[in-house]
C-alpha cells in the first residue's frame, strides 16, 4: 500500500508485513499460521510500532496465501490516510513489480482510503474469500474486533460463522463504549465474560452476553 501515499516533503509510508517479512524484520515467532477453515483469533500490535505479534498468514493451497495487519498512524504510518485491519493477497509466483502482492481493498472500493477493515462499518466489517480451484475451496473470513490497549483483534473463520461473530463482535464494542462513560462493576463483568466466550469461539453465547448489559 506504501507506494501510494507518497507524498512531497513526506517521508514513506512505513513498510508492509510482507516485506518487512521479506527483510527478516519480521520473526517467525510474530506471525500467528491460521489454515482456511480454522477459526482462530488474534490481537496484532500496529505494524509501525512493533510488538510481539505483528501479522497472520493464512495460507492457501494454491501456494498464495493472505497477510493480515494492523495499520495504525504511528511513526512512518502517521501519514496513511486510513487505519485499521489491512488484508494483503500475496501471490510469490508472480515476479516483484507485476502484482505479487495486492490490497484487499475493503467494501469492494477501489479507493485506497478506505483500504482497512472496521469492526463498525458496516460494508467494511469482514473479508470473505469463498473462492475455489480444481482440488480447493479457500472458505475463508476475517473480521476486524475491538482493540485491546494499542493491539487491535482479528479473527479468521469460515464465511458461515461469519455473521454471529460480527454480531457478537459489534455487541462487545458497544458495551465498551458505554463502560468507558461509567464506573458499573457490572458492567465491566459482563464484557470480560462476553470476550472469554469470543475467545471461546461461542459467538452466540458472546453476543447473549453482552447484549444483557446494552
Amino acid at each position: 500500500m506504501s507506494q501510494h501515499f507518497v507524498k512531497r516533503g513526506e517521508p514513506p509510508p512505513g513498510l508492509s508485513s510482507f516485506t518487512k517479512i521479506r527483510l527478516n524484520w519480521i520473526k517467525k515467532n510474530q506471525v500467528q499460521i491460521v489454515k482456511p477453515g480454522e477459526t482462530s483469533y488474534a490481537f496484532l500490535s500496529p505494524l509501525s510500532k512493533g510488538g510481539e505479534l505483528l501479522c497472520v498468514k493464512v495460507p492457501l493451497p494454491d501456494g498464495t496465501y493472505y497477510l493480515v495487519e494492523n495499520r495504525q498512524p504511528i511513526g512512518f504510518d502517521r501519514i496513511l490516510p486510513d487505519s485499521g485491519i489491512l488484508i494483503l493477497k500475496v501471490n510469490p509466483k508472480v515476479n516483484e513489480g507485476d502484482g505479487t502482492v495486492e490490497v484487499k481493498i475493503a467494501g469492494g472500493s477501489r479507493n485506497f482510503t478506505n483500504a482497512t477493515y472496521k469492526l463498525e462499518m458496516n460494508n467494511r466489517n469482514v473479508f470473505i474469500d469463498k473462492s475455489s480451484g480444481l482440488f480447493h475451496k479457500s472458505n475463508i473470513a476475517i473480521i476486524p474486533l475491538w482493540k485491546e490497549k494499542d493491539k487491535l483483534g482479528v479473527l479468521i473463520t469460515t464465511p458461515d460463522r461469519s455473521e454471529a461473530a460480527i454480531k457478537a463482535g459489534r455487541a462487545i464494542q458497544a458495551l465498551m463504549d458505554q463502560s468507558s462513560e461509567t464506573s458499573d462493576n457490572g458492567q465491566k463483568t459482563l464484557i470480560l465474560d462476553a470476550i472469554a466466550a469470543f475467545k471461546s469461539k461461542d459467538f452466540e453465547k458472546s453476543y447473549a452476553i453482552a447484549a444483557r448489559g446494552r
